[in-house]
């Protein structure tokens, strides 16, 4: 079976900074490190996009964050996005995301968003899709 989305809670990965908070959500702590990595999965080859729900506390816009894909639980990055705090939503999360590849089954696939210290953001989820699964059904009649 393939999965074309999966969605983790910020507070069900693994973290090294960060502080967990009600719903599942986890916050910065002001200091710099993974607020969130994992899940160590088996993917597949394909097309992905691995992101985060994000918002930053208001007021905050120091630094910027780091979001990567990578395999063999970090060994390999497959991708990365950097992304200034400031062009974060403040009043709700919005998903910030980093596209990439898989040519072979690759093992120990983890998505980790790395915040700067004294930055002040909140993630809620983290999701990853698999983008090249899209049916492409023509449901246009001419006229």
């Amino acid at each position: 079976m393939v999965v074309a989305y999966i969605r983790f809670q910020a507070s069900e990965l693994p973290r090294t900074v960060g502080i967990d908070a009600p719903g599942g959500r986890r916050r910065s702590d002001g200091r710099a490190g993974h607020i969130c990595h994992g899940p160590y999965l088996t993917l597949p080859p394909g097309r992905y996009a691995a992101g985060f729900y994000l918002r930053r506390e208001p007021g905050e816009d120091e630094g910027d964050i780091e979001i990567e894909a990578a395999a063999d639980r970090g060994a390999r990055v497959l991708g990365r996005r950097t992304l200034s705090v400031r062009e974060l939503f403040s009043s709700l999360p919005g998903l910030v995301h980093v596209d990439f590849h898989v040519d072979a089954v690759e093992r120990g696939c983890e998505m980790r968003l790395f915040v700067p210290a004294r930055c002040a953001i909140e993630v809620s989820e983290a999701v990853l899709f698999r983008t090249d699964l899209a049916a492409r059904q023509d449901t246009r009649q001419d006229i």
